[in-house]
C-alpha cells in the first residue's frame, strides 16, 4: 500500500512537471496568431516568420530539436517536447480551416439585430473579436430594419 501511495505522489509530480514544461511555447513562437486571418499578402511579415516558425517545430522531430538545443533531451523534456508541438499542430489547423464567419453566424446575428436592436450593436461591438467585425456589418442590417420597424409603428399610431 506504501508503495502504490509513493507511485501515485510520483506519478502526480511528473505530470504537474509536464504540464509546467508544455505550459510555454518555443522561443519566437507567437501564441496570438488568431485562426481567422489568412496568409496573404497584406499579412504582416512578423505573423508569416511565426507560422513559418511554427510549421517547422511541429514537424521537428525529437532528435533535431536535441541537436538545436546543443543536449539531448530527458524524458520529461520529450513529453514536453511532444505536448508543445501537439499544441503547435492544433494552433495550425484552427488557423487554417477558420477562415470566415457561416452564414448561420451571419444570419444569427442579423436577427440579434433585428430583435434586439441598440443593444445587439453594444454587444457585438462588446464581445466580438477583432477577427469577427464582418458580423458587426449583418448586426448594422438587422439594426435597420430594427430601426425602419420602430419608423413604421411611430407612423401609423398617430
Amino acid at each position: 500500500m506504501k508503495q502504490v501511495k509513493q507511485l501515485l505522489v510520483l506519478f502526480i509530480f511528473l505530470v504537474i512537471n509536464s504540464k509546467t514544461f508544455a505550459a510555454v511555447l518555443p522561443a519566437n513562437v507567437s501564441n496570438n496568431v488568431t485562426p481567422n486571418e489568412t496568409v496573404t499578402k497584406q499579412a504582416s511579415l512578423t505573423k508569416q516568420m511565426y507560422l513559418a516558425q511554427m510549421k517547422a517545430f511541429a514537424s521537428m522531430s525529437v532528435e533535431k530539436y536535441g541537436e538545436l538545443r546543443g543536449k539531448k533531451l530527458n524524458t520529461l523534456e520529450r513529453l514536453a517536447f511532444k505536448m508543445n508541438q501537439k499544441r503547435a499542430k492544433s494552433l495550425l489547423t484552427a488557423y487554417s480551416k477558420h477562415d470566415e464567419p457561416t452564414v448561420l453566424s451571419k444570419i444569427s446575428w442579423l436577427t440579434k439585430g433585428f430583435l434586439l436592436g441598440p443593444i445587439a450593436l453594444i454587444l457585438g461591438y462588446l464581445f466580438l473579436k477583432d477577427d469577427d467585425r464582418e458580423l458587426i456589418k449583418w448586426i448594422w442590417f438587422g439594426f435597420a430594419g430594427f430601426v425602419a420597424v420602430v419608423a413604421i409603428f411611430l407612423l401609423t399610431v398617430k
